[in-house]
């Protein structure tokens, strides 16, 4: 509650400076905004929170390594830009490594195999949020109108991010535990944590991330966000102050190639795609203006 607070307060400062962007927007999708805001970050945060309590730190960030999957397969249905043949083999090595990472026995096992099974179905849950805001999120950019800018968007879905944890305030008083603001030890440490987490976590990786979504097909960002589960993984082991296992290892490697093999697929079949069109032209410019019809004579007077 305290990050999207911050989130909240940066995004209402953004829009009273930015008026005639929030005018352009209009309410429908002011209201797509908002409701991005709640299902891509209150939800996607909070089912991944819990599979992080409940499975490990791990075994959650790597669970969103299925997001590039659903953002791939769905958004390839819809704009079709690469051969379903040619999807394979990168949704395969990206599989495998998901599956080789959370195969292994997590380090310091205090996780159950239920809480470990509990933990990876809402790390699904979760992936499936957050793939459902990625494709919306760009559909609604990509016919956004002409005075709408990312800048406008982005304190959108920070006001919407905002509203939806007021419902989170009911679990935070019945969670228990000692106050974050009880006194100033515990204070300025939360405080520092939430306006760390709204600036870089929310505000920089939602600006950053509608940029690339006008400017990216959605079957091209499914499969960079492959990098959001070794990101999340590599600064768990950071924070757990230990080396990754064979499994995690070779589990995150695998998912880096599948990325990387995915994204160069795509961008060669987008070099191929403009290669023809340019030769087509090319061939056009060089036959010259195309010779004008021969008149078809007097209409008939029937």
């Amino acid at each position: 509650m305290g990050r999207y607070a911050v989130f909240g307060l940066m995004s209402l400062a953004v829009l009273l400076v930015h008026r005639g962007g929030l005018r352009a927007l209009g309410t429908r999708r002011l209201l797509t905004a908002v409701h991005l805001g709640v299902v891509g970050y209150i939800g996607f945060y909070l089912l991944l929170a819990m599979s992080a309590e409940l499975g490990g730190g791990v075994v959650a960030s790597t669970m969103t390594g299925l997001i590039p999957l659903m953002v791939t397969l769905v958004s390839n249905l819809l704009e079709k830009v690469l051969a379903w043949r040619r999807l394979v083999l990168p949704v395969v090595v990206i599989s495998i490594g998901l599956l080789l990472v959370n195969s292994g026995e997590p380090a310091g096992g205090s996780a159950s195999s239920r809480d470990l099974a509990l933990g990876a179905v809402l790390g699904f849950l979760a992936s499936a949020a957050w793939s459902y805001f990625v494709i919306v999120n760009r559909r609604a950019l990509q016919h956004a109108r002409p005075g709408v800018d990312g800048t406008t968007w982005t304190a959108c879905i920070g006001l919407g991010a905002c509203f939806g944890s007021l419902f989170l305030l009911p679990l935070a008083l019945a969670g228990g535990g000692p106050s974050p603001v009880s006194d100033a030890g515990t204070l300025w440490p939360f405080l520092a944590w939430c306006v760390t987490l709204a600036v870089l976590g929310s505000w920089c990786a939602t600006w950053f991330w509608n940029i690339a979504s006008k400017r990216l097909p959605a079957t091209v960002m499914g499969p960079v966000i492959g990098m959001e589960a070794v990101f999340g993984a590599a600064f768990n082991l950071l924070w757990e102050g230990r080396t990754p296992t064979a499994h995690e290892l070779w589990g995150g490697l695998l998912v880096v190639a599948g990325v990387l093999l995915a994204s160069y697929l795509f961008n060669r079949a987008g070099l191929t795609r403009n290669t023809s069109h340019d030769d087509t032209d090319d061939t056009d410019a060089a036959a010259g203006p195309a010779p004008r019809p021969l008149p078809a004579g007097p209409p008939s007077t029937a």
